[in-house]
Formats: C-alpha cells, structure tokens, sequence
C-alpha cells in the first residue's frame, strides 16, 4: 500500500505529484482541504512509499486504483502533475468510472525515447539542481521547490516507465471533464503539449499561467488552486 495523507472532507481530489517528488509537493494545495477531501500519495517508489519494484506506469496506476478503492471512495477528481498526469490518464484508462474529472497539470500524452538521455549519468545533486534550473521561472521558489524532492535509486526505473507511452488514443475516448493547467515558461513540458491534447478531448478547458514555469503549482499556488476550485464548481 501507497504511504498517502488524507485531509480535509468533502468531495475528494487525488493529488499525483511528478517524478523524484514526493506527497510534500502538494504542500502548497492543502488549503484546499478546507472545502475538498484531499488524497496526496507517494507514488511506488517515491517518497516514503516501499514499493520499489516493477515500475511500469500501468503498475503506478493500479496503485493508486487500490488506494482508492481501499478508502472506499466510490469516485474522485484526479488530480496529475507532470509524470503523474501521465499515471492519471493511464489511471482512466483502466477505470473512468473511478475518475469524477481529470486535472492535468504540465504535463503530456507522450513521452519521446530521448528524453532522459541527459540526466542517467548525473549525481542525485546535480539532477535535483537540474530539476530546479529547468523547472523554475521564479528561483525566490528554489529553497521551497527543494524541499518537495528526494531522489532515490528507484529514479531512472520510474523515469523509463513512461519513456515512449502515448496516451493520445485515451484521450479520444474521454468523457469526463478535463482541466489542462500549463505555464507560458515551462521548459519540461511546454505549453504547446496542451493545446495538442485538448484537440482530443471532447470536454477540456485549458489554463495557461503567464509568467510561470514547469512547478506551476508552487510559484502560483493561489491561482492554480483557484483553477482547481472554479473547475469543481462547475461539476460537483
């Protein structure tokens, strides 16, 4: 089982943090837990989770899936950032009838092999400076972002999981509605990722945010989360 915080009460959000991250990345959400139930794992091999074998994203999902079902919520609103929007739509593959509506967040359908050709060889330093150099437009959110990733061994296992999915045939098929959050400066993922997914969705409403780059939801917290806020507003 998924180690995991469980706060607030109401309609429940699943919040998937990206790749070396942990659950402390969804810090800046919590305030949502004052009208929202909020469900913030780590995923397998992230965090203070345990599992540490047989990383592929279909496996990440299933995760979650358990987790979910363990708690016993009937559906909820699934929240990915980055590599986790990537475990969120695999996570509507397997079971739309678990997912109230999906939040998307710097994120992508498809993964290119070259991806992670320059980053195998760096030391844990120099790849989470790498993470902040390339995932921040605002470096007043360095020490901050810092603190949300533990890079472990299990880092290039879970990075190779995702390297040549594509889920664009997924999104062909959904029916739920989607929230796609981006950022005018985010050199992981870029922008144009999400204008390309919502051609594929039936029911998808897109935020940019100017000025912002890959770790959106920490140097805008109070404008993404109000994102997550008016998105809900308009389903549940």
């Amino acid at each position: 089982m998924l180690t995991y915080k469980d706060l607030g009460s109401g309609t429940p959000i699943v919040l998937l943090h990206g790749l070396g991250s942990t659950k402390e990345a969804w810090v800046s959400q919590h305030e949502l837990a004052n009208k929202y139930r909020l469900i913030i794992p780590d995923l397998r091999g992230h965090g203070e989770t345990v599992i540490n074998e047989n990383f592929t994203i279909k496996n990440f999902a299933l995760d979650i899936i358990e987790l979910i079902e363990h708690l016993n919520i009937p559906s909820a609103f699934i929240c990915g950032f980055s590599f986790g929007g990537i475990v969120a739509q695999e996570l509507y593959k397997q079971r739309p009838d678990l997912v109230k509506g999906l939040i998307l967040s710097n994120t992508t359908s498809y993964i290119p092999p070259f991806f992670a050709s320059n980053m195998i060889n760096m030391s844990q330093q120099d790849l989470i400076e790498h993470i902040l150099s390339t995932g921040l437009y605002d470096e007043s959110f360095k020490e901050e972002a810092r603190k949300t990733f533990r890079i472990r061994d299990t880092y290039m296992e879970s990075m190779k999981a995702s390297i040549g999915v594509n889920y664009f045939s997924v999104l062909m098929t959904i029916k739920k509605p989607v929230l796609l959050i981006g950022s005018t400066h985010d050199k992981v993922t870029p922008s144009l990722n999400l204008y390309l997914m919502k051609t594929f969705i039936r029911r998808a409403q897109i935020a940019i945010l100017k000025d912002t780059g890959h770790l959106s939801n920490i140097e805008k917290r109070d404008l993404f989360n109000q994102h997550i806020k008016d998105f809900i507003a308009t389903i549940a």
